[in-house]
């Protein structure tokens, strides 16, 4: 029984069965906002000050979660990672929303100054996505934009692409390539995620991790990763040489920090996989360089 209070009218006690619906998706919403889809239930027109209020609103929401995710993803490594595996990811940018914003800037920069982008370990010596500056003497020794993979693609292969590549001189062969290149390699970049997923997969089966959690953990540290090949990109080199040797740090740490273990556990996996995906970086280079030839 609802006992009725003075003043109360009958005409409120039949609003207790009226149920505000979504007008979006038709679902039960009697709060401002529908639990289904988010929609605010509010239908009435908003005024100049409301809409910018909300305008703000949403700015500062979306700052505060990309300020956030930058924070733990530069300094707490694997911290994101292990934030998004435990559910609390509102107030982070979702692992692949946050790779396509590191990739649109990263290779946005690369096409607008014209740098080079690669992860250095001795000197301009490492490994290299692209490079801007032409080769002295016609030789990259294998760092660059991957003449040794080229060299093996001409040497094994007789195609008219190949052919009309191997006619070209050195200088033109880097042209040609880096300009085809830096048209693909952010998708070549996303393309070595799911394989580094099933590296990890491979090296924690005892761990019992679903495919989805190395995949985040993949996203989240190739981010980092393009963040650091730019930054790299306008250091001097005894600095970029010491932040490529943090790099293989901060690796280290996101997996003992994710996938637990000792660290004589994490070190010794961490060392197995490195090389096994510096090989996959290789033979996913060798298809790549020979499909834009192919082109």
């Amino acid at each position: 029984m609802i006992s009725l209070q003075p003043g109360y009218k009958e005409d409120d006690e039949s609003s207790l069965d009226r149920v505000i619906t979504c007008r979006n998706c038709g679902a039960p919403a009697p709060g401002k906002f529908c639990p289904e889809c988010g929609q605010e239930t509010v239908t009435e027109p908003r005024t100049v000050a409301e809409f910018f209020h909300e305008l703000i609103a949403q700015y500062v929401a979306r700052e505060g979660q990309l300020w956030q995710t930058l924070s733990k993803l530069f300094f707490a490594p694997g911290a994101l990672t292990a934030e998004y595996i435990a559910g609390r990811r509102a107030r982070y940018l979702r692992p692949l929303q946050l790779y396509l914003i590191a990739s649109v800037i990263v290779f946005g920069a690369v096409q607008f100054f014209g740098l080079n982008l690669g992860l250095r370990l001795y000197g301009d010596h490492g490994v290299h996505l692209l490079r801007s500056s032409r080769l002295s003497g016609g030789e990259d020794h294998g760092y660059g934009l991957g003449l040794t993979p080229v060299q093996i693609i001409l040497d094994h292969f007789d195609t008219p692409g190949v052919r009309r590549f191997g006619a070209m001189s050195p200088e033109d062969r880097f042209t040609f390539l880096r300009a085809r290149r830096a048209q693909y390699v952010s998708y070549f970049v996303l393309f070595l995620v799911p394989i580094y997923a099933l590296t990890l997969g491979l090296f924690y089966r005892n761990r019992r991790r679903r495919y989805a959690e190395h995949l985040t953990f993949g996203l989240h540290c190739q981010s980092f990763l393009l963040f650091i090949l730019l930054i790299e990109a306008k250091l001097p080199a005894i600095l970029a040489d010491a932040l490529s040797f943090w790099v293989i740090a901060y690796f280290t740490i996101a997996l003992k920090r994710v996938y637990g273990g000792t660290w004589v556990e994490t070190l010794g996996r961490g060392i197995a996989i490195l090389p096994l995906y510096f090989v996959i970086f290789f033979v996913a280079n060798l298809l790549l360089v020979f499909a834009l030839l192919a082109l």
